[in-house]
């Protein structure tokens, strides 16, 4: 738009042009505007990532929002009246620990699930340091963590893991203009206007239309996996029919690179530091993984050396828990059945 518009002021200036042209120019010009305006206006009014308005329930959209801003969102709409103390921080596997399950390990305590899909450190270390500057008491905290997560150290400006603006700080002209920017995008667009328009959901709109509903509870954040009611209606034959999704292991797995380095180290010590002035409660998993790699252990043991080793349990690499088939969605979810099985080991008292 910037471009159209130093193009317009510069044939507008421009001595060759004469009254009459000026005035079909402008005309052309405003026909091929009016699609784009049109276009613009239909996103404004839609909100398709539900980032310009707020809500109170964001269940069941036709296509993916943004994890990290949801959860961020529904914890600022209701501080105030909830007063959380408890905070679930991690990626997508945060879903195999309910908040309604994890309350009842805890002396007390008012959860929320502050999960962020594909979740970096930078997003972790933003939201503590947030909660901790806007005076929020932090009672108790489960962080999980793996090494994708410890690899991450920036602010992601993907549409769909870029950080609400009130922890990145980011101006909401910026903010937005991600958003605007994936909507324009033909890959988004055309099967978005074509599911809009018809209802249907095609073949060739898989990964932008959504073909599953959300059970999501707005208070707590906490998601049912729709794939724990297909486990409870066909039970073994659904390993069975998801066994591609469950790649062959290698007999040996090897362990993953190291990746704790000094940005790493800062950001993991800052959390340390906000936890120790708390008096927070805090236990910090590295989630087992389908694959088996084991995290790199040097990285581990900076873990256990910043946090204490009693705060770290490592339940990657090879063990019962990653053996078994039946505690894993596919090659990156586990379930809740898994997840309390932690929680056990973890919170013995």
């Amino acid at each position: 738009m910037v471009i159209l518009g130093q193009l317009i002021s510069s044939i507008c200036n421009s001595k060759i042009m004469t009254n009459k042209n000026l005035i079909t120019f402008i005309k052309k010009i405003g026909i091929f505007s009016l699609p784009i305006l049109a276009l613009l206006i239909w996103y404004v009014n839609s909100d398709p990532f539900k980032v310009i308005n707020t809500y109170k329930i964001y269940n069941n959209q036709p296509v993916e929002l943004n994890q990290g801003y949801i959860s961020w969102q529904s914890f600022l709409n209701n501080r105030d009246s909830l007063k959380y103390d408890s905070f679930l921080l991690g990626n997508s596997c945060t879903m195999a620990y309910p908040t309604t399950v994890w309350k009842s390990f805890l002396n007390n305590g008012t959860p929320i699930r502050l999960n962020a899909n594909s979740e970096s450190l930078y997003g972790i270390w933003k939201k503590i340091k947030r909660l901790d500057e806007s005076a929020v008491s932090l009672k108790n905290v489960l962080l999980l963590l793996d090494h994708g997560t410890l690899l991450k150290v920036i602010n992601n400006k993907s549409h769909s893991l870029i950080l609400h603006p009130d922890l990145s700080g980011m101006g909401q002209a910026e903010f937005q203009k991600e958003f605007v920017t994936a909507f324009f995008n033909p890959k988004f667009l055309i099967p978005y206007i074509d599911y809009t328009i018809f209802k249907k959901n095609r073949k060739y709109m898989k990964g932008i239309v959504l073909n599953k509903s959300d059970n999501r509870n707005n208070l707590t954040n906490d998601i049912i996996n729709p794939r724990e009611i297909e486990i409870e209606q066909q039970a073994e034959n659904y390993w069975i029919k998801h066994k591609k999704e469950f790649p062959i292991r290698a007999n040996k797995p090897k362990a993953y690179a190291e990746v704790v380095f000094n940005k790493q180290m800062k950001m993991l010590s800052e959390i340390s530091d906000i936890f120790k002035k708390h008096h927070t409660n805090y236990q910090i998993i590295i989630n087992p993984q389908w694959c088996q790699k084991k995290i790199n252990l040097n990285d581990l043991n900076q873990l256990k050396m910043i946090f204490g080793k009693n705060r770290i349990h490592d339940f990657s690499g090879k063990n019962q828990y990653t053996q078994n088939k039946e505690y894993f969605y596919e090659k990156s979810h586990y379930r809740p059945l898994l997840g309390k099985i932690i929680l056990e080991k973890i919170y013995p008292n």
